[in-house]
């Protein structure tokens, strides 16, 4: 295993490597004004739909509520750009019919009501906060859900710009084994931490002012590649660069 040893700083830690009845044997008919009252003094349950099953033991079975979702967990646009939300995987099996009410700013207020689980929208300035829509099948069943909206940025900004002028120098080496010294510069302003990286394996994290490292136990019988990559204080992890260290001869 690559461990980081050297100029790491001390406490330097390893990386963990989108009704109705049925027919069937019954009563006898009834008249209509007997049914009216027969329904009005059942007990009904809100947004539950039950279907009766004459002939069987079981229990009336209830139909599943919907599971408000959108399709991910965040949208980016430009002002004036068309962002798309999509909550179409929200209906339980078997229902189609619903309302949904759309709120695409996130101040409670309903902007756009329908009964297609899509709806385009165009943010005209930038914005930085919520979409929420609450659906109502056909039972009356209610479920909401919120997605993060990013008007005027994209998924990248804020994250750690990929370190510039990373070099590895060979310090030592032996049965295919190497040791070496990895160099860089920021390419930005200074992450909160670094961390390195063997042919994309995590190998451990060193603090946003260090500029060198030393890596031990380097196997090298095929092409290696050692990375770099920022890391904000909350985990964002930016764009790495690195360098390539050839296999060694057999």
């Amino acid at each position: 295993m690559d461990r980081i040893v050297g100029t790491m700083l001390a406490g330097a830690v390893v990386l963990a490597t989108s009704s109705c009845a049925l027919p069937g044997a019954g009563p006898p008919p009834v008249s209509a004004t007997q049914a009216t009252a027969a329904a009005a003094a059942t007990p009904r349950t809100a947004g539950t739909l039950f279907a009766a099953n004459p002939g069987s033991t079981a229990g009336p079975a209830a139909v599943p509520l919907p599971e408000a979702r959108f399709a991910n967990p965040d949208y980016y646009a430009m002002p004036g750009q068309t962002i798309t939300f999509d909550v179409s995987a929200s209906l339980p099996r078997g229902v189609s019919i619903a309302q949904y009410e759309w709120d695409f700013d996130g101040d409670g207020a309903i902007d756009q009501v329908g009964p297609l689980p899509v709806a385009p929208h165009r943010y005209a300035a930038a914005f930085e906060g919520k979409a929420t829509v609450r659906i109502t099948h056909a039972t009356g069943g209610l479920s909401t859900a919120s997605t993060g909206v990013h008007i005027g940025r994209g998924p990248r900004d804020g994250l750690p710009a990929a370190p510039i002028n990373v070099s590895v120098v060979v310090t030592a080496h032996s049965g295919g084994i190497s040791t070496v010294q990895i160099s860089w510069e920021p390419g930005g302003p200074e992450p909160y931490r670094w961390g390195l990286t063997v042919d994309g394996f995590p190998a451990g994290i060193v603090e946003g002012h260090t500029r060198t490292a030393t890596m031990t136990d380097v196997h090298r019988l095929k092409d290696v590649k050692i990375g770099v990559v920022g890391f904000t204080e909350n985990q964002g992890m930016g764009a790495s660069a690195g360098v390539t260290l050839p296999a060694l001869p057999d």
